[in-house]
């Protein structure tokens, strides 16, 4: 018990040197990167911007501070035969680096956590800070739309004018509703608005017509002043803007939600499917980098020091990372599955780390 205490206290001294080292460098190299725009915003922003960056650098610098946070405590450890004394002692490697391994899945879990509930809203406050004044002007995140279709489903499709996102409010609109292919009714209005009332929600439609076509070929006409439509569509202000942008924005259900819409309206989805893959896979690398970093460095060798393990082990960290993007691109391009593009890298570099430390137990 004592030597698995002494073992913890050792690795999370180093992860949390790595990290906050790797945190500080990345932010110098940033700030000196976007000194141009940094110098005409406020400090107020800056801070903000940083602060929202925060989550988003320790899930791109964890797997490797865990990599490094290993070889160097296990490293140094096995190096002044710590780790042999408790071989010696009858206790198994395994069982040895079990504590390691422990906290290699709780990073894990924290980071899917962390995605889950704060990186997605501090990715979408990050880029709107970073947008400069000509940015927003030319092409705003949300705010609004002129002139677009928006095709629901088979049944409904949409037309406007002009929609604000902010207001949640249209201008000129068009609703068709079909019935199998045919088409049975058109609503034409001045304004459309969404309303929220309670636990209730609809579009309302104001000073317009509602076009009710029949087989016969007559056409009934009958204007409307307000008019409420309940459960008539499955249409919400965010299928038709977006507030957020990419996937690095969301989370897991809204990346669903987003799914949904793309297929109701007949695009393509294998961008988002596979980010939704990749947001249930990515984690994993960092319990996969432990692995490796452990199988290299937790039993000493004359044959090789740390610094050429370390060598070894970025080169397999890296090319892990490399690979992981490669499979990303090829899911949202369609040249793979959305779930092997995702899950490829962690099941090739699984097997490599599993492989690593059941020769390097059996030694």
């Amino acid at each position: 018990m004592k030597f698995s205490r002494y073992l913890i206290w050792n690795f999370l001294k180093m992860f949390l040197i790595v990290i906050l080292g790797a945190i500080l460098v990345f932010v110098v190299i940033d700030f000196v990167g976007n000194i141009k725009t940094w110098l005409a915003r406020d400090m107020k922003d800056v801070g903000e911007y940083y602060f929202c960056y925060l989550p988003y650098m320790l899930y791109l610098i964890t797997p490797v501070a865990l990599f490094i946070a290993v070889l160097a405590s296990v490293g140094n450890m096995a190096r002044h035969l710590e780790m042999s004394a408790m071989q010696s002692s009858g206790q198994s490697p395994l069982k040895t680096l079990l504590p390691i391994f422990l906290l290699g899945i709780l990073v894990s879990m924290g980071s899917f956590a962390m995605s889950e509930l704060w990186l997605p809203d501090a990715n979408h406050k990050r880029l709107e800070v970073m947008e400069t004044n000509a940015q927003k002007r030319k092409n705003p995140r949300v705010k609004e739309k002129q002139n677009f279709t928006f095709i629901d489903s088979e049944k409904a499709s949409w037309f406007f004018r002009y929609y604000s996102g902010k207001n949640k409010m249209g201008r000129e609109v068009v609703l068709l509703l079909r019935d199998q292919g045919r088409l049975r009714e058109r609503y034409d209005a001045k304004v459309v608005r969404w309303i929220e009332e309670d636990s209730v929600s609809y579009w309302m439609f104001e000073r317009g017509y509602h076009r009710i076509f029949h087989k016969d070929g007559t056409v009934d006409v009958v204007p409307i002043s307000r008019e409420k439509m309940l459960d008539r569509v499955n249409t919400r202000p965010g299928d038709l803007i977006n507030e957020r942008q990419v996937a690095d924005e969301m989370n897991s259900k809204m990346v669903r939600e987003r799914i949904e819409v793309l297929k109701r309206s007949g695009e393509d989805t294998n961008a988002m499917e596979t980010a939704l893959h990749f947001k249930l896979s990515a984690h994993w690398m960092n319990f996969v980098v432990l692995l490796i970093g452990a199988a290299l460095c937790h039993r000493f060798t004359r044959s090789g020091g740390l610094s050429q393990k370390f060598g070894i082990g970025l080169l397999l960290v890296f090319s892990y990372y490399i690979l992981e993007r490669i499979g990303l691109k090829m899911g949202e391009n369609g040249a793979l599955t959305p779930f092997l593009a995702a899950w490829i890298s962690h099941f090739l570099y699984g097997g490599v780390a599993s492989i690593m430390l059941y020769r390097s137990f059996r030694l």
